[in-house]
């Protein structure tokens, strides 16, 4: 059955499994993670991680833009790295847990957080082939002012929806996807442009009944060839407890996608001289990730422990597609993370 026939839960039940199409309806509270008896709402709710961030780029700067809400924890993060300068902006708030919520779906629908001064929308307009990120946070010690108000163009572009068990009747779902992109973005008084050939969007709209500490490792990056080919992937290593079977790897090639197999992320160095290796038993993932922007948030607060690391770097390689051919990757720029939440 297509996702978009069908709700992520059915009778109580999560309809695990790899979907071209998004879900009707994306409503894990509806299920039974206790089959026994059924947990309150609000206590399933507290226990729901959701977040949706966008990865963003043309050929001078990358942009990371999340909300992130862990309930115990959440984030408002704005992430922007200047390529020819080597600079790095960073706006990052913890808000409350109510400050935001996840979307119940995507073809008309906003995930938004809207401070006194400061606003990030998600815009979420699948069902008119767009999605729209709009930002504006004000100057800060770590930035100058950050606006930007940018399109995606879903249309012919295939997505990778997923829903993954992390136990008999409890999991995630997650919905990515490469699509190219316009718009306008400001970093202070300089003013750069997505258009055609030079811009695209990475997205990640996720919900998920998480262990008590997560855990995973993560690498995503595209580019527009000289051609007028976009291309690009998303490599992940999480707590699936059938990996073989339930997984969210996948290669987008002018919109088609291509199955990638299960892969192991191996680390040595540190800071600006990491690298990280992410291969697979079959030959089709051989990648070194290349750490320039190191970034990580630790904090160690009794209930809550974060050892996190979400790098910008360049990316070199090779990725095999679903018909053999061999694809090079020559130092795309991307990210990665090394994640660890306990909450």
């Amino acid at each position: 059955m297509d996702a978009q026939d069908q709700d992520l839960v059915t009778d109580g039940r999560f309809n695990f499994g790899r979907f071209e199409r998004p879900f009707r309806r994306i409503n894990p509270l509806d299920a039974r993670i206790v089959e026994r008896f059924s947990l309150p709402r609000a206590v399933k709710a507290f226990r729901l991680k959701e977040w949706q961030a966008f990865q963003m780029a043309n050929d001078r700067f990358f942009l990371n833009v999340a909300l992130f809400n862990a309930k115990a924890l959440a984030l408002v993060q704005v992430k922007v790295f200047d390529r020819l300068t080597r600079t790095k902006h960073l706006f990052e708030k913890k808000v409350t847990p109510w400050a935001f919520t996840g979307p119940e779906q995507l073809f008309d629908s906003e995930m938004a957080w809207r401070g006194k001064d400061a606003v990030v929308v998600f815009r979420n307009q699948l069902a008119r082939d767009r999605i729209r990120v709009h930002l504006d946070v004000p100057a800060s010690d770590h930035a100058p002012r950050l606006y930007g108000d940018i399109v995606a163009r879903s249309l012919g572009q295939t997505p990778l929806v997923v829903a993954i068990p992390f136990g008999d009747n409890h999991g995630m779902t997650s919905h990515k996807g490469l699509m190219p992109a316009d718009g306008e973005l400001q970093i202070g008084d300089t003013t750069t442009t997505f258009g055609p050939g030079n811009g695209y969007v990475l997205m990640d709209d996720h919900r998920g009944f998480y262990p008590f500490v997560m855990k995973w490792d993560w690498l995503t990056s595209a580019t527009w060839r000289p051609d007028g080919t976009l291309i690009g992937f998303n490599l992940t290593h999480n707590q699936s407890i059938d990996p073989e079977r339930f997984h969210e790897n996948a290669l987008w090639i002018n919109g088609r996608i291509h199955t990638l197999p299960p892969v192991t992320f191996e680390r040595r160095g540190k800071g600006t001289d990491e690298r990280w290796r992410i291969t697979d038993r079959h030959g089709r993932v051989d990648l070194t990730f290349a750490v320039e922007v190191p970034g990580a948030v630790d904090i160690n607060a009794v209930v809550i422990r974060s050892k996190y690391k979400g790098p910008f770097g360049t990316i070199s390689g090779a990725l095999v597609d679903d018909d053999g051919q061999r694809h090079a990757v020559d130092d795309w720029f991307g990210m990665g993370e090394d994640f660890y939440l306990r909450c």
